[in-house]
């Protein structure tokens, strides 16, 4: 746990608020021990926009103490405690903390390192809020510089993340060097819940989930398989167009190909376990890339067949744990737009590059600019080298690639040291949405070591055998992931390409049904998603509830609007545009819909 610990803090360690953060969990977890003698500290790192505190309490908090806690964290902070860092021993600790076995485990996990133990202290003895914690910092000097803070919310939280283990719970909070800054973030944070993708997936009946279906494994509704497969459609169109060819393959492989590709035993713990068939183990794939080996392998390659660009809409199976399940953002069933590249190394870096910008393309499309996406560079740990497979010096050149395609690439990106796959080097698109949530999309990785291993073999110019190089790539990453961005990024409220529905005919009385009807089959002969809505009910009702769907367009037809067949046309941002024809609307709407535009109205 402290390993995690550090690791956390490692990756903030360029964050100016960190230390505050790190403090102000201290302050909680003070404020939460002398409110509940019987509690067992457990860990609290600082996390991105705040922190947290897991402990071991058989009474069950909630919220409600919030004010009260807050209270005392005040007066903690009011009281300046110093803050002050010490090395002891491992027998030292256990003195300390002898009765807190989460923290005893530490300790020993620490003293098998043959590390010696840091904890920090918080005031004097004589204090009532003196405290001694198993920490590794850093933290402000005193408390007193904890400026603003609030608690947000309680949860469950397996200790070490293991579902094997006890559940804990939880206390997220955040800290801010002022009242200002904390406003504003909780400002964002009220509108980041209005847009989470859960909430708004099931007021939109986008997708949902089913105990005897699974943990894990969403079930997409009429309106959600929509979005998936225009976003599918699109991407294949795209594909098509930059040079790749379609496979598909089965969603289960036997134990051997995970073998030689090395995700047995690297990858076992996210696999899900083997099944019996025939006195073989068979998985459930975790990953396409094998699949697509065996592919280029069933016949022998030139290097005029190269550069193969090998694409698949493939699902995967990932055995997440079940404390980190969250919505659609970590599933364990997963369709993912996937691809491999077969290529030679004389032609990596240049398709790298290739699907640097493919990237580019698909984001921009979506209205983001390279502001609002980042790569981050997944290299490995060299101190911990065992964890990788293969040749450093095929990891060193197939990073030297990568990082000249980057640079050409004009996109900014950061290192994540101890954040490469098991078999090489990997570099990860970042993406923020409209309101600034970070989510991690996808992935593109440049391969030498595979390979080697499945002997990705070429006829080069020459008449020798030559090993090719392998690029994966999946610029929308996974259905699951990409819709959960695009939801909590549009609010909702879809592009029209996208929209489940795009529009809703909303006759004002019985008398002009018929040609709300006439209405709605000249739109789907045009292909818009179109329903008339016919329920008894008010006008402004059927108004209210297709806003709150957020329908891009509704069509308010009466009996001026029959005689003269046209439409009043209400943007479900409150524009009204009346006395339009209905082949007019067609045609701007059609242009809107496959230009993928991002306006509702452009009268081109």
């Amino acid at each position: 746990m402290q390993q995690k610990k550090e690791k956390v803090i490692d990756k903030l360690k360029n964050d100016p608020l960190m230390p505050l953060r790190h403090t102000a969990e201290h302050i909680l977890h003070i404020a939460m021990s002398l409110k509940y003698p019987s509690l067992k500290k457990v860990m609290g790192p600082p996390i991105e926009d705040g922190f947290y505190f897991d402990f071991d309490l058989d009474e069950k908090v909630s919220p409600e103490i919030f004010d009260e806690i807050e209270k005392v964290m005040h007066e903690i902070i009011e009281a300046k405690l110093p803050i002050s860092h010490k090395e002891i021993t491992a027998e030292e600790a256990r003195a300390i903390f002898k009765d807190n076995k989460y923290k005893l485990e530490n300790i020993q996990e620490i003293a098998d390192r043959g590390e010696k133990v840091s904890v920090y202290i918080f005031g004097s003895p004589e204090s009532k809020y003196y405290d001694v914690d198993l920490c590794a910092g850093p933290h402000v000097d005193n408390t007193s510089k904890v400026k603003a803070f609030k608690l947000l919310s309680v949860a469950g939280a397996y200790y070490k993340g293991d579902e094997k283990n006890k559940m804990l719970q939880r206390i997220y909070g955040t800290a801010f060097d002022s009242q200002e800054a904390l406003e504003a973030h909780l400002a964002l944070l009220e509108e980041a819940k209005n847009r989470d993708h859960r909430k708004i997936g099931k007021e939109m009946d986008l997708f949902t989930f089913a105990d005897d279906v699974g943990a894990g494994l969403p079930l997409w509704t009429a309106k959600g398989t929509i979005i998936r497969e225009e976003i599918e459609k699109w991407a294949k169109e795209t594909e098509e167009e930059w040079g790749y060819v379609r496979v598909a393959t089965p969603h289960i492989g036997k134990h051997t190909l995970y073998e030689t590709s090395g995700h047995l035993p690297y990858y076992k713990d996210d696999m899900y376990s083997p099944m019996d068939i025939d006195g073989e183990d068979y998985y459930l794939k975790g990953m396409n890339c094998p699949h697509h080996h065996m592919i280029y392998k069933s016949q022998p390659r030139s290097y005029r067949d190269l550069p193969m660009r090998m694409a698949e809409y493939g699902t995967v199976y990932r055995y997440e744990q079940s404390g980190s399940l969250f919505g659609l953002m970590r599933v364990r069933s997963i369709a993912q737009n996937d691809a491999h590249i077969y290529c030679t190394l004389e032609q990596a870096e240049e398709e790298f590059l290739i699907s640097l910008k493919l990237h580019e393309y698909y984001y921009e499309t979506l209205g983001l600019t390279k502001d609002d996406y980042r790569i981050v560079f997944g290299l490995p740990d060299e101190t911990k080298r065992e964890k990788y497979h293969g040749d450093k010096e095929l990891w060193d050149e197939a990073e030297a690639m990568m990082k000249r395609a980057v640079e050409k690439s004009g996109i900014r990106s950061s290192d994540d040291i101890g954040g490469a796959a098991f078999y090489g080097p990997k570099t990860d698109f970042n993406v923020k949405s409209s309101i600034g949530r970070e989510f991690a999309i996808s992935t593109v990785q440049l391969d030498l070591y595979m390979p080697q291993r499945f002997n990705l073999e070429y006829t080069a110019a020459d008449g020798s055998k030559k090993i090719c190089a392998v690029i994966h790539r999946a610029p929308l990453g996974s259905h699951e992931r990409f819709v959960g961005f695009l939801i909590e990024h549009f609010g909702g409220a879809f592009p029209v390409w996208l929209a489940p529905e795009q529009v809703e005919i909303i006759p004002i009385n019985e008398k002009v049904l018929d040609y709300a009807n006439e209405v709605h089959r000249s739109l789907r002969k045009a292909k818009l998603r179109s329903k008339v809505n016919d329920r008894d009910d008010t006008m402004q009702s059927k108004i209210r509830e297709a806003q709150h769907q957020k329908l891009p367009y509704m069509l308010i037809l009466g009996g001026r609007e029959q005689e003269q067949n046209t439409v009043s046309i209400r943007l479900r941002t409150g524009e009204q545009i009346n006395g339009v024809s209905v082949e007019e609307f067609i045609r701007i709407v059609t242009n809107v819909r496959d230009s993928k535009s991002l306006a509702l109205w452009e009268d081109k």
